[in-house]
């Protein structure tokens, strides 16, 4: 019997003695039945008797993991067993499997009497049974924690940054409808979000500096990121020139102007269709010269396209003997001298 191998895999099972909810599987390839199986041992001639802690050593109460010369002990071929066995086989605990357990505590209550086999039932089981990390229904017939599992903080034994590899279970499932109604759940019970996310998962969409807007409240009217609606494309207009500054809290200047003169109608390409309706600057169409009321209205809506400054687009037009004229209505006059900002920018 291979006494020292006992010691190389058991604790591969005691190294965390209760599992968690994952279903993958951490299984050795040590054979941990045929060295703890009831033989004849400690007489004459007989091998010596073996228990989980023969191999797994405690110390500050936790069981190490046996190192190669405790199989080389009793076996010629230890230390080339143990790499077969047990270093492989530990490589990385699958997600879920960290957790924060003492064993010394364990061992010490009555129902369990120091018999590691309680929980590592795998151990002495039928070999390529079940692992040796104890599924989390060990934990739960005498843990019942029913109330932190009804809100889902797990962090008091399982590590934070470990539960992030798991999959949410069904009644914490991200499903299609989860935006829309996560903002109820999350008033409900914060701290159950906690346990994965972090305030800044809520800082990337939630801006605290602004309330909510409706196309983000609304996430059924919406889409693509959730921020344009469907019919957007053939809306943007109205609304950019509505609330330019809505746009540009995501979208910066030039993108209008790339988007627009791959379509034809931005003034930087040759020969551009107008954006703007007919009659939108000359008065000979039904929209009357309405440039100049918006302009004044809004000029940095003009500005997204028109932002190489007012020398080089309305004086353009708009100087004497311009095909403008004056920007300034019938019998304006200003009291301000040409000198002020808003006169040089024609007037220089």
């Amino acid at each position: 019997m291979n006494r020292a191998f006992v010691r190389a895999a058991v604790l591969s099972g005691l190294v965390v003695a209760v599992g968690a909810a994952c279903t993958r599987t951490l299984l050795t390839r040590f054979p941990h039945r045929a060295h703890l199986a009831e033989v004849a041992c400690g007489g004459e001639g007989q091998p010596t008797c073996l228990s989980c802690t023969t191999c797994h050593l405690e110390a500050h109460g936790t069981f190490s993991i046996p190192n190669a010369g405790q199989c080389a002990s009793c076996h010629r071929d230890g230390v080339q067993r143990w790499r077969a066995s047990v270093r492989s086989g530990l490589a990385e605990l699958p997600a879920g499997k960290r957790i924060v357990f003492s064993h010394a505590r364990h061992l010490d209550m009555p129902a369990l009497a120091g018999q590691c086999v309680k929980c590592h039932a795998g151990a002495v089981g039928v070999e390529g049974g079940p692992p040796l990390f104890p599924p989390m229904a060990t934990c739960t017939s005498c843990h019942h924690h029913q109330a932190q599992f009804d809100e889902g903080t797990c962090d008091g034994c399982h590590q934070p940054h470990d539960l992030r590899g798991l999959k949410p279970v069904s009644f914490l499932s991200h499903d299609a409808a989860w935006l829309k109604r996560h903002g109820f759940e999350a008033r409900a019970q914060g701290a159950l979000c906690s346990q994965c996310h972090a305030q800044t998962s809520c800082d990337a969409c939630h801006d605290a500096s602004k309330p909510l807007g409706p196309q983000t409240r609304n996430p059924e009217a919406i889409e693509r990121e959730y921020v344009h609606r469907f019919d957007f494309l053939s809306r943007h207009a109205m609304e950019a020139a509505s609330q330019p500054g809505t746009c540009f809290s995501c979208h910066a200047r030039t993108e209008c102007d790339a988007c627009h003169a791959s379509r034809g109608v931005s003034a930087s390409v040759r020969g551009a269709a107008s954006p703007h309706p007919p009659g939108w600057a000359s008065g000979l169409g039904r929209f009357n010269n309405l440039h100049g009321r918006d302009a004044r209205r809004d000029v940095t809506s003009c500005a997204a396209c028109h932002d190489q400054g007012a020398q080089t687009n309305c004086v353009r037009c708009h100087k004497v003997g311009g095909t403008g004229g004056t920007p300034h209505p019938l019998g304006w006059r200003s009291t301000e001298p040409l000198s002020s900002p808003s006169c040089a920018a024609c007037h220089p």
